[in-house]
């Protein structure tokens, strides 16, 4: 079964770096179960160094996790970290030639749902240093429905302001050289229902994003400063009755909008400039998000250390690593596993 949101692919680079890629997609499963080849979801048109993959509304945690951590061991990555949070999760994998420049990897989690107590909105984060980069990458579920657009910006705020980190370098999320935002953010097109769909159906969809809730709090500074999105061009993403490219038609009549973004953010003293590689919308019915960023990275770092997660190419020997917790609900290496060569 699918779920009732579109497939999004977008590829982004940073220039001035070393020309090296991560690959971002986000994916809101509707709560169903995995189909039989997962592999279009990721949406993988190039081969990036990196891959960061995050879920919401998982129907079945286990089989998502699994059929990516297949897919991608096939394609020659290792799994840096996992990070679960009730329905929701991200994870991070790498080629094996940049294991050994990962290292100060972490993992934050911050609820938002029923005022904060419950897992099924809010966001999850794992960052680390990657060659001399410091890099956060947030996958987030934020509250739904057209009047609660207060209520999104107010737990946007919440995962930036509770999410501490024990890196020296980087406390803060604002505090990485690259930020990295993707989720279902929940924002709507503030228009009538019968607007939006007619703008549509005569090809003007366009024309709407001048009502997108995202952009109007972006502009009036009430969430994600900052921040920076690549140019939509298709349509919105939001919602569609199971496997069809038909527009809700159920009782609630749901407003077509953007939901699913993947948003970034430079520290304002690196400014590279970011283009646009790959960017578009898949058709009607087939999940939530998938978008995909590319950046390049400065090799100029001496070896670190990374401890994989527990996912890579097979025939190779693994040994599990104890758990180190670290306070204030982050983890730092915890449940890797360290391969052998």
């Amino acid at each position: 079964m699918l779920s009732c949101h579109v497939l999004l692919i977008a590829s982004i680079a940073v220039h001035a770096m070393a020309g090296l890629t991560l690959h971002v997609t986000t994916y809101n499963t509707g709560n169903t179960w995995p189909r039989d080849d997962i592999k279009p979801l990721l949406g993988l048109k190039h081969d990036p160094d990196l891959i960061s993959i995050g879920f919401e509304e998982l129907g079945d945690t286990e089989a998502w996790e699994s059929e990516a951590d297949e897919i991608l061991s096939h394609l020659g990555y290792y799994r840096v970290k996992l990070n679960t949070m009730s329905i929701m999760q991200v994870a991070v994998f790498a080629k094996k030639r940049h294991l050994p420049y990962i290292s100060h990897i972490e993992t934050e989690y911050t609820k938002t749902g029923f005022g904060g107590t419950y897992g099924n909105k809010g966001g999850t984060t794992i960052r680390f240093r990657l060659y001399d980069k410091t890099l956060a990458i947030v996958n987030c579920h934020l509250s739904a429905h057209h009047n609660q657009v207060p209520l999104r910006d107010e737990e946007y705020w919440n995962i930036i302001s509770e999410q501490d980190f024990e890196d020296p370098l980087t406390r803060h999320l604002y505090d990485h050289d690259y930020l990295i935002w993707s989720g279902d953010l929940n924002y709507r097109v503030n228009l009538s229902n019968e607007e939006v769909r007619a703008h549509i159906s005569s090809n003007k969809h366009l024309d709407l994003l001048e009502y997108d809730q995202l952009r109007q709090e972006k502009a009036a500074g009430h969430a994600f400063i900052g921040f920076h999105e690549a140019q939509i061009t298709f349509p919105p993403t939001y919602k569609f009755d199971p496997e069809t490219d038909i527009y809700d038609t159920s009782a609630k009549q749901r407003i077509p909008s953007w939901c699913d973004r993947v948003l970034w953010r430079i520290r304002e003293e690196r400014q590279e400039i970011v283009s646009i590689l790959n960017w578009g919308g898949g058709g009607g019915g087939t999940s939530d998000s998938d978008y995909l960023s590319s950046f390049s990275v400065d090799s100029n770092a001496s070896e670190g250390e990374c401890q994989v997660d527990g996912v890579g190419p097979s025939k190779q020997k693994r040994k599990k690593k104890k758990k180190k917790n670290v306070s204030g609900g982050a983890q730092m290496d915890s449940d890797l596993l360290e391969y052998d060569q």
